[in-house]
């Protein structure tokens, strides 16, 4: 019974949270299409990128909001988030690794849209998946078992945005569609946790 609930949860979260859905997509529409000056904005960032709070971002930090997660199902053996957790992580390669193929050579005042600010022949910038992960464990650790875990996971999602722009990776606006992307994913797949006992009195 569970893994039907699982199915059709994405589309019961969509028809219940559909305004606020209908806004994520049209940030992310306008996100995927603004133009970046490559060369000039973004040529400060080579050398922001070897400090160490970018480092270690990249490196471990960013893990977090995948790793809580994960542990956070297992401790409590809720296997039904453990479902719902793989659902987010299937859909979000799709949601991010999709348009990054599709709109890879697609030009917007210029600027192709898949150039990181890395290089002219980088591949695949819009959106950022690392972005994506970030804010969708971390808007599924709010939505399932309390807002406070907000309190952590967005200022990973933040410094995981920040480094991969300081590092060359991705543009803000790429940063910002993947952040979205993960919001919008962790928001259809992601249903409110309920106690056993909870579950047992109602």
């Amino acid at each position: 019974m569970s893994t039907i609930r699982n199915i059709a949860l994405p589309w019961h979260n969509l028809r219940r949270h559909a305004l606020a859905l209908g806004c994520s997509g049209l940030l992310i529409g306008g996100a995927l299409v603004y133009p970046s000056d490559i060369n000039g904005v973004y040529a400060v960032c080579r050398a922001a990128g070897k400090t160490a709070l970018v480092q270690g971002t990249e490196k471990y930090l960013r893990h977090v909001n995948t790793a809580v997660p994960i542990a956070t199902v297992i401790v409590l053996r809720d296997w039904k988030g453990a479902g719902q957790i793989l659902g987010i992580v299937g859909a979000g390669i799709v949601a991010s690794h999709g348009p990054k193929r599709l709109l890879n050579d697609v030009s917007v005042m210029g600027t192709r849209l898949g150039q990181r600010p890395s290089g002219p022949n980088s591949q695949h910038n819009m959106p950022s998946g690392h972005s994506t992960l970030a804010s969708a464990g971390g808007w599924f650790m709010a939505r399932r078992y309390s807002w406070w875990f907000l309190v952590l996971c967005l200022p990973v999602t933040a410094l995981t945005m920040h480094a991969r722009v300081m590092l060359g990776a991705h543009t803000v606006s790429a940063t910002v569609a993947g952040a979205l992307i993960g919001v919008v994913v962790a928001t259809l797949f992601t249903s409110r946790w309920r106690p056993r006992r909870q579950r047992a009195l109602s």
